[in-house]
This record gives C-alpha cells, sequence and structure tokens, in this order.
C-alpha cells in the first residue's frame, strides 16, 4: 500500500493499565504488518498514568502525570482515552478535540452520557471520534451498524453485553451454585470487581445498549431512557425451574422500535428459550441479535470483554484514523444525532412472565390466584406446584404476553390476598 504520508503519526495514551499496555504491545509487535497494512507508521510518544512509582519496562521519559499535557501537545496528533469513567476523562477527550486531536476511546459510559456532544464537535472540527472498543471489545459492533446496516430500518435488538454477568449465570446454571458463591468467586479470579455494583447491577450493559442503540436507530438514546435491573436477584431455583419449562436465564439488554423515532429499552435478566441462538452465548462471551426489516436476523458473538480483545479494537480504530489522516480526509460521519430518541415507559411494554409464588396450602388458594389474574387481565400459559410442608405450596406460573403495568398491579393484589406468602421473583420472558 503506497502513502504519500512521509511523517509518523504520533499517539499519546491516557491509562497504562491492561487496555492501554495491551494496545501499546499491539503496535509494538505488528509494527512492520501494520506499516504494510496501513501505510502509517505509528509512534507512542507519551503515556497518561496515574502512578508513576510503580515499576515499568519503558523509559520513564514516556510517561507523566499531566494528562491535560498530553492532550495540549501539539505533536501529538491521536489521543487514545483508556482511563474510563466521565471524571476527568470528559474535559481531557473534548481538550483534545477542540485542539485539532483525533481520538479513539474504550469509555462505553463518557459515549453513552457524552458522546453525541463529543461527535458533535468532532464533527465539527472534522476530526475522528472512534468507539469500538467501548460497546463491543473484541466483536465488531459499531462498524457494522453504522456502515453496512445503515440502510436497514432496526426493528429489534437484544444482546448479552457483559461477560461478568454471563459468566455468573452460565456458572450457577451449570454448577448448580449460588448467585453469592459465584460472584465470590468471579472477584477472586478477577472477572468481577470487588465492587461489582456496574457489572451486576446492570449498570455497564446500559451504557452499552445506550451507545448501540443511539447509532442503530440514528438519534442519541440518553441512558435515562433505559429500564435497568440487576441479576441480584436471580436465584439457583429460578434457573432449574426456568430448565424444566425449556429455558435458559440470560441477562438482556432489549430494545424494541415501537413507532418512528420511539423505542422501548431495556436491560433485565430474561428467560429465553434454550433455541433461541442467545441461550447458547456462554460464559464470558457476549453477542448482540437483532433484526433488521431487510437484513432479518443477525447475530455478532465472541470475547466481548477482557484486555486482549479490547485493545485489539483500540488498535483497529487508531488504524482506521491513521488511514484518514494519509488519506487527508476524516471518516468521522457521525452515527446519531443529538436530537434524544423518544422513548416508552416499561410499564408499556408488552411481555410474558415468570412468576414464583409461596402460598398457603388451604383450599381454594387456586380460585383466589385465579381470580387475582383474571381482575388484571393476566393469562396463564403454564403452571407448576409443589408442597413445600404441610401448611405451604410453591407454584411457578408462566404468563401469555401483557402489559406490564398490569402485571405490576397483579403483584400487589396477590399480596394482599391473604393466601401468598411471598412472591419469590418476577421475570420477563421472550418468547
Amino acid at each position: 500500500m503506497t502513502s504519500t504520508l512521509t511523517r509518523t503519526v504520533r499517539v499519546g495514551i491516557l491509562g497504562f493499565g491492561t487496555v492501554g499496555s495491551g494496545a501499546y504491545r499491539m503496535l509494538q509487535d505488528n509494527r512492520d504488518a501494520i506499516l504494510r497494512r496501513v501505510g502509517v507508521p505509528f509512534e507512542v510518544t507519551k503515556i497518561g498514568i496515574r502512578d508513576t512509582a510503580k515499576p515499568r519496562q519503558l523509559p520513564a521519559e514516556m510517561f507523566t502525570t499531566d494528562l491535560t499535557s498530553i492532550v495540549d501537545d501539539p505533536a501529538i496528533e491521536v489521543v487514545l482515552e483508556l482511563i474510563g469513567g466521565v471524571d476527568p476523562a470528559a474535559e481531557l477527550v473534548e481538550r483534545a478535540l477542540r485542539n485539532g486531536k483525533h481520538v479513539v476511546t474504550a469509555n462505553k459510559e463518557l459515549i453513552a452520557k457524552h458522546g453525541a456532544r463529543l461527535i458533535s464537535l468532532a464533527k465539527s472540527k472534522g476530526l475522528d471520534l472512534h468507539y469500538e472498543a467501548a460497546v463491543g471489545g473484541g466483536i465488531p459492533l459499531v462498524q457494522p451498524l453504522k456502515h453496512q446496516l445503515a440502510g436497514n430500518d432496526v426493528l429489534k435488538m437484544m444482546g448479552i453485553l457483559n461477560g461478568t454477568t454471563n459468566y455468573i449465570l452460565t456458572k450457577m446454571q451449570r454448577e448448580g451454585a449460588d448467585f453469592a458463591d459465584v460472584l465470590a468467586e468471579a472477584q477472586a479470579k478477577g472477572y468481577a470487581e470487588a465492587d461489582p455494583t456496574n457489572d451486576v447491577d446492570g449498570f455497564d450493559t446500559m451504557y452499552k445498549i445506550s451507545v448501540l442503540a443511539s447509532i442503530a436507530f440514528h438519534k442519541h438514546l440518553p441512558v435515562e431512557g433505559v429500564y435497568r435491573e440487576g441479576i441480584r436477584g436471580v436465584s439457583l431455583l429460578d434457573m432449574q425451574y426456568a430448565d424444566a419449562l425449556g429455558y435458559t436465564i440470560k441477562f438482556l439488554a432489549i430494545v424494541d422500535a415501537i413507532a418512528e423515532d420511539t423505542i422501548l429499552a431495556r436491560v433485565h435478566p430474561t428467560l429465553i428459550p434454550k433455541t433461541h441462538p442467545l441461550a447458547s452465548v456462554n460464559d464470558v462471551y457476549n453477542a448482540l441479535y437483532l433484526h433488521g426489516d431487510f437484513v432479518g436476523d443477525l447475530m455478532f458473538s465472541g470475547r466481548g470483554a477482557g484486555s486482549d480483545p479490547t485493545a485489539s479494537a483500540v488498535v483497529g480504530d487508531l488504524l482506521d484514523v491513521g488511514r484518514n489522516i494519509a488519506g487527508g480526509g476524516s471518516g468521522s460521519a457521525i452515527p446519531f444525532d443529538e436530537e434524544p430518541l423518544k422513548t416508552c415507559p416499561i410499564d408499556d411494554l408488552r411481555t410474558a412472565f415468570y412468576l414464583r409464588l409461596v402460598v398457603q396450602d388451604r383450599p381454594k388458594v387456586l380460585g383466589i390466584i385465579a381470580t387475582e389474574f383474571g381482575e388484571h387481565d393476566v393469562s396463564l400459559a403454564a403452571m407448576e406446584m409443589k408442597t413445600l410442608d404441610e401448611s405451604r405450596g410453591e407454584i411457578v406460573f408462566l404468563t401469555h404476553p401483557c402489559l406490564e403495568k398490569n402485571f405490576r398491579e397483579l403483584l400487589v393484589g396477590l399480596k394482599q390476598s391473604g393466601v401468598v406468602e411471598e412472591v419469590c421473583s418476577s421475570i420477563r420472558v421472550v418468547s
């Protein structure tokens, strides 16, 4: 490949954890191949870190704790933002763009909360802002949505977008282990953070689906428009019942197109048929399943998390920037507008439900429960019962699709019925 570019593209890295160091290593190890394939030599000249006392294998003069100096350095053309979070990442990325630098980021929270504004700024400056690594790790999701699928109207998206939660649910299912035990093991192995809130309570998945939906539907989906519910309430017993009913439980992000520029977006545990393609996505693997009006059903899957897949996506974005620099242009065609999508509340959702109750074991209990179902316009598709002891029984229901609002009102009615001792769990079902 021949390039008119005779100089090296100088790169600054903000953050040198596993992803930053992995991206640097990939650039060094594959230097010759990258030059042949892209026609542009890259040189990392400065790396921003928090702790200079930590031993490094690179020359000390490459490192600085003054991150602003990197985004202000006139010799640096591309900034890799790999520190995560919003503060100070948002300020640094905006400053880099205002200083005329292209930016590559793996920061899903940044793009979910500030992406529309930053992408608009990049476009106004004729600069690239790439973020493939922010939503899929090593799975290419942004580019297909932005380019190959741009002519489709996306009607539905469903994704397993967090490797930690998928690992936990997979291990619970396979080994019959409780959530707390699997979480502790995942933390000991480094798969889950000491504070697992971001993963198990669904924030990470919420940020990712916000970005993906914004691209797919061409307008910004604010994180506030995504209903979120974590996996802490999923029990081993629910998994066993789901299995017996022909389902498995996955932690899904789901977006449905309701009308033009209107969607319903949600993140929560879901019963999904064992025959569905997403049901076989296990361990730390991620996947995005979507339906387009012309392309039909598609699924992208792979290692969605981890330092090497994410570093690979970062370097892939950097090489795209290099090609654009070599060609004298910019690839920052804006993938979504700042105008927000209209979102429906979760109460408007129409879906089936799994419900597990502990009830009193006495006459007319089923009749009382059936009356509550009928009064709230919720119909039954399946039911299983077992005796717990001489005074209590356990009942599991699968409903036909109904309004979320009606189902929530049903739960209130059941609690007040005088025969239900505990509403143990309720989980939405995808058919």
